[in-house]
Parts: structure tokens; sequence; C-alpha cells
């Protein structure tokens, strides 16, 4: 193989990264709205229902069990005044990532459903390990675990041909996938995931934890990483969304004392973690529809 193949095919993928749809860019905008606690509900709505995918979503969302309105909503309005500003941030980014997430990627060997059901099952891992360690930055926590594995989508699209190469690699000479990445492409799906969100503008933070969450040595550096490869590991490991890679995640020592956990909290976690799943039974099956 030509030395220069790695490098040249990663920078082959950083230059197709715009040819992606933008995140919406209503969303992002709606989100910085939330930050002003002098922003009235029906400014927020008036900014949403230009796009009715997006308030569509919302309204699917508002009405899963998971959220638990006490009763059915069918006004934008009526969802957003009824829930916290919490639950319209998750919301507002569940909805926008639905269509990025919920996609066969036959290279991971997964499903539409699959990367759907790995990703919102990553955002409530975190939320259930960031409420009993009493992380504060938990929105951005939430923010990277939704989005932590979108750059499977970069590189089905891009690289798409050399992934069966990849997953042959990885079965040969049993390493994991993310290790035949690098061998073969010059870097992983997290690397290219991190280098998509900076051009979404996401903070940097999210992006260095999304860069992060597969690398021992960089994700025991901060608590956001760590939290976040944490939150992957178990999910994996709870049997959600499973690909090619399914089984040789590992959860270090360094990584559980980086995120102040000893194995019995786990224990406890990945119990929480389940009954947070069933409760979004329905919100998984939105990948179905």
């Amino acid at each position: 193989m030509n030395s220069h193949q790695p490098d040249f095919t990663l920078e082959l993928v950083y230059d197709s990264i715009t040819e992606l749809p933008s995140f919406p860019k209503v969303v992002q905008k709606a989100l910085g709205m939330l930050d002003d606690p002098a922003v009235p509900i029906a400014e927020l709505a008036e900014t949403l229902k230009y796009d009715p995918g997006i308030t569509a979503n919302i309204l699917k969302f508002a009405n899963s069990a998971y959220f638990g309105l006490s009763q059915q909503v069918t006004s934008l309005e009526t969802a957003l005044a009824l829930l916290g500003q919490r639950q319209i941030r998750e919301i507002l980014l569940a909805s926008a990532s639905l269509p990025y997430l919920a996609r066969p990627l036959a290279g991971y060997m997964m499903e539409p459903v699959d990367l759907w059901a790995h990703s919102i099952c990553c955002a409530l891992t975190v939320d259930v390990l960031s409420r009993h360690v009493g992380f504060k930055a938990a929105d951005s926590l939430f923010i990277a675990a939704l989005l932590h594995d979108i750059g499977k989508i970069a590189m089905h699209i891009h690289v798409g041909a050399r992934l069966d190469e990849i997953r042959a690699i990885a079965l040969q000479e049993e390493i994991t996938f993310t290790e035949a990445e690098w061998r073969v492409v010059g870097g992983d799906h997290a690397v290219i995931g991190s280098q998509l969100l900076r051009y979404w503008e996401f903070p940097h933070e999210i992006v260095r934890a999304v860069r992060n969450h597969h690398d021992p040595n960089l994700y025991v550096q901060d608590d956001l990483s760590a939290l976040l490869a944490l939150g992957n590991v178990i999910t994996v490991k709870l049997g959600v969304g499973l690909g090619v890679d399914a089984f040789r995640h590992v959860i270090h020592p360094e990584l559980l004392k980086r995120c102040g956990l000893r194995r019995k909290d786990l224990v406890l976690c990945m119990g929480r973690s389940l009954a947070a799943m069933d409760k979004a039974e329905d919100i998984l099956r939105l990948a179905e529809t």
C-alpha cells in the first residue's frame, strides 16, 4: 500500500465534509435563544415553526412516554410551554439529529435503527452518569453523546469502498475497528466526526470530546471526554445499536477513576440507563418510520 494513501484518504474526507447537509441553523438559533431567559416561548416557537420537519419531530418527541407530558399536544407552542428548558434543548437536538442518524451504514453492519438507537441510548446514559457524579456541563455532554458517532456517516459516504478492507483487517488482526480505521484511512470516525462538528460550529469542548472518545490517552484528560467515552462503552455493553466493533470495548480502570466512579456505581448507572431506555422505547422506534 502506498505510504501516502492514509493521509490522502483522510484529507479527501475532510474536503468532502462541506458536501454534507449543514446542521439546521434554525436549531442552532433556537439553542442560543434558550440561553437567554428573557426570550419568551412564543418567540422560540415562531423561530422554529418555519421548519416543518423540525416542528413535526418536536411534536413526536414531546408526545413520547419518555417526556411524560400530561396531555397529547398538537401545537408547537403548547409543547414548548409544557416542557422544561433542558427537555426542550434535548428534543431540539434529537429532532435535528434524526435525519442524519436514522440511516443504514453497511460498512459498519448497522441498520437504520442501530445508529439512532446507539446515539439516543448513549445520550440517556451520559445523562444518568452526569446526574450520578454531579457533572455541571450536562447539556454539552448530552450533545456530544448524541453526535459522537456522526463521523461514521462521513466515512460511509466518502470512503465506503474501503470499509470492507477496514473490517477485514480488524477481524484478521483482532484489533478494534477504530484501530483498523487508523491503519487504512489515517484517522478514525471520531476524528472525522469532530471535524464535521467543527465545521458545523459546535463548541470546542464538544468537538474535543467527540475527537477523544475512542482514545484512552486523550479521554482521561478532561471530564467531558471521559464521561462520553464511558457512556459509549456502557451503551455497547448493554447491547444497543451494535455494529461491526461491538464486543471489543473495555472500561479501563483509569477511565472510572477520572469519572469518580467505582464498579458498584457502574452497575447502578447501567441499571438506570436500562430503565431510561425502556421509557424511551417510542423515541427509539422513530428511526423505523
